[in-house]
């Protein structure tokens, strides 16, 4: 009886091993990679008529994005009777210019250059320049051994000046955690420092290629858009999502201290489908 047990026992064992391998050897299927297909911004009508804007109801501004696999192809919105349109190009996997539309005409482009796979420069420019020196706007960055980057401004009405000093990047786990600056002059009378704290969830925009190396300074698409969210919702980019954003403004005398804080709901992988801010009225939406 125990050698018939210890067969039918090792036989078992060799069928299962064979399920394994057949199981091991067949091709892995693909995981669909969660991209934001639309964010809406549900905004607050208002009534000033009384002398205090009282809320009459809520219009919708929906941004949706498209996409060339995991690289993003365009984000476009109607406003104010007029159409929004960014579009992105890529050299191979890095984003190198994005360029921005109002009603099909171009009005500002900006070019991404790198350096070792890393951000070197961003340039805003105007619809009648062709070369990047002829910026408009421009970041120069640093990245230091320490794992902040440090990045300078300039104006083209001054361009070897940096308008605001130098302003220092800290970063953990992929989320950017606080914005410092070194002031051109030390008698500034204002000072920022901003902080963030961040879930444990996913940022919607975390799969999108390459927009991580151009967004950590929380917002870096802007186009020039005059209109209602220009950034199409690109922004606050991270791993994960921002929950708490602290101000510190120091003066000569005191730092005052300002908190807003974000809350969210998320879908079954994770991923917010609702945000709201105690700062706002505004609440933003997302589908995938």
């Amino acid at each position: 009886m125990k050698t018939k047990l210890f067969y039918f026992l090792v036989s078992s064992l060799l069928v299962l091993s064979s399920c394994s391998n057949d199981i091991d050897s067949n091709p892995t299927v693909p995981v669909r990679t969660i991209l934001p297909k639309t964010l809406t911004y549900k905004m607050a009508s208002y009534d000033y008529s009384t002398g205090t804007g009282v809320i009459t109801g809520y219009n919708n501004q929906t941004n949706t994005f498209t996409y060339n696999g995991n690289k993003i192809v365009s984000a476009e919105c109607s406003v104010y009777n007029h159409t929004m349109k960014t579009v992105f190009t890529y050299t191979g996997s890095l984003i190198t210019k994005t360029e921005g539309y109002v009603d099909n005409s171009l009005i500002s482009r900006v070019s991404y250059v790198y350096e070792k796979g890393k951000l070197k420069e961003t340039a805003l420019l105007l619809p009648n320049s062709n070369l990047v020196n002829d910026f408009y706007v421009k970041n120069v960055y640093t990245h230091n051994a320490d794992g902040t980057i440090s990045y300078r401004t300039y104006r083209h009405d001054n361009p070897t000046i940096p308008e605001d000093g130098e302003q220092i990047l800290s970063f953990k786990n992929g989320n950017l955690v606080k914005r410092t600056a070194k002031y051109l002059e030390d008698n500034s009378y204002y000072k920022y420092t901003y902080e963030y704290k961040y879930d444990t969830q996913n940022n919607p925009l975390k799969n999108i290629l390459g927009l991580d190396l151009i967004m950590f300074d929380m917002g870096g698409i802007y186009n020039g858009h005059d209109m209602a969210y220009g950034d199409f919702g690109i922004n606050d980019f991270g791993i994960n999502n921002v929950i708490e954003k602290i101000t510190y403004v120091s003066d000569k005398e005191k730092t005052m201290k300002y908190v807003e804080t974000l809350t969210y709901k998320y879908d079954e992988n994770g991923y917010p489908v609702e945000k709201k801010s105690d700062e706002a009225i505004d609440d933003i939406f997302y589908t995938y």
